[in-house]
């Protein structure tokens, strides 16, 4: 993940799946893609730790809250999973997104990171 003043690190292995399976821990956001796609799925998740830390997103993240939205979505491609580090390189969450689109992360002070994500639109999507 691309970093601005923040540490932010790809993981070894697609965390997706471990996720999914600790879904209450978290509270979860997801990224639909853009209008000018005509792929199906989502293009990110966010699985943020329910503690007093925020991590500040724009509008297009979404809350997926019940049992039938965590199973009617999902990432359809190939994806990459990152931990979230903000002050002190303290973890804020986790960042699953396709692979062709680029986060960026910022510190805003020691209780608040800021999630920038840009999709990159492949050709065909």
């Amino acid at each position: 993940m691309r970093r601005n003043k923040s540490k932010s690190s790809k993981s070894e292995k697609n965390k997706e799946w471990e996720m999914r399976q600790n879904w209450n821990d978290y509270t979860v956001y997801a990224m639909n893609r853009p209008s000018i796609s005509f792929q199906r799925g989502v293009a990110a998740f966010l699985y943020e730790l329910k503690d007093n830390k925020t991590v500040i997103m724009d509008r297009r993240w979404i809350p997926v809250k019940t049992e039938e939205q965590k199973a009617n979505t999902k990432i359809l491609e190939a994806v990459i999973s990152a931990e979230i580090l903000g002050h002190n390189e303290e973890l804020y969450g986790y960042l699953i997104y396709r692979a062709a689109d680029r986060p960026n992360v910022r510190i805003i002070d020691e209780k608040t990171v800021q999630l920038f994500y840009h999709y990159g639109r492949n050709y065909g999507n």
